[in-house]
């Protein structure tokens, strides 16, 4: 059965509402590829701002791979899940080093980055190379779980290949990129988590979720993230106008970075 109202439903509507955001005026890899892992994680009206500062200091992918470690980090502050930065200069000088300073333009290319994965890999490709490849992240889950009414966990094996491969079956094939931002923009916009305004929707006739009154229980997601509690006690160490600091090495959290000085103990 044809799924083209998909498409056709969703490209104008991109087009009339999309937010103006300055990575989508450009087809740069580079730019494309810092937007894209500086919003993992990250607010867009945070990230909009990061963005600008990375590519002031580091306008060529080149600039960004003679930086430092500290001075990436030093630029990141502030946007947490600092494994990133680390990933973006490394994946930097891998671009330098090993493409001669070109972003490679085929999917596995992509996905041979440091801390670029599927979804980043199919974003990259599909909107500055015109690959024909599925982005499959939040909003995207979201808004085909409801718009398709599946019910198939969202964190299971059974469903990251049920949504992907539904996701590669609607994509356009003449504008991958818009058709992958246009439905992450839907789910970034519209079909939210809380309070969806489906009035607004260009898919709401189609809608199973709606149809059947379960807006609010897709997608089903069994699992649970597992939370650690630690106990950190800081030192504030001074010396005339100086403040003792050390940076964390070794693999934990936060690595290579500055702190005061932490004794962790095992109850507060």
């Amino acid at each position: 059965m044809s799924r083209a109202w998909f498409t056709k439903a969703l490209l104008p509507w991109y087009a009339e509402h999309k937010r103006p955001l300055p990575w989508r005026e450009t087809r740069d890899p580079y730019r494309i590829w810092l937007s894209e892992v500086i919003l993992q994680q990250t607010r867009v009206e945070q990230g909009r701002e990061y963005w600008h500062r990375f590519v002031e200091t580091y306008p060529t992918v080149a600039e960004l791979a003679a930086a430092t470690e500290d001075q990436v980090l030093r630029l990141w502050q502030g946007l947490g899940y600092y494994s990133r930065a680390r990933n973006l200069r490394t994946a930097a000088k891998q671009v330098v080093e090993e493409h001669m300073g070109g972003f490679p333009d085929s999917y596995e290319g992509l996905k041979g980055l440091k801390g670029v994965g599927e979804y980043t890999a199919a974003a990259i490709g599909s909107i500055a190379f015109g690959l024909v490849e599925p982005v499959v992240d939040g909003n995207v889950y979201r808004v085909l779980a409801r718009v398709f009414g599946i019910d198939t966990p969202i964190d299971s094996t059974a469903g990251r290949k049920q949504f992907r491969e539904l996701a590669a079956a609607l994509i356009d094939h003449e504008q991958p990129g818009e058709h992958n931002q246009a439905v992450m923009e839907l789910g970034a916009t519209v079909c939210t988590p809380l309070k969806p305004t489906c009035g607004e929707c260009p898919l709401a006739r189609k809608c199973i979720a709606r149809a059947t009154d379960r807006i609010d229980k897709l997608p089903v997601k069994t699992g649970k993230t597992k939370v650690r509690t630690r106990h950190f006690n800081y030192l504030h160490i001074e010396r005339g106008d100086k403040t003792f600091l050390r940076k964390r090495t070794g693999k934990d959290i936060w690595h290579g970075l500055y702190e005061l000085p932490l004794i962790e103990t095992e109850k507060g």
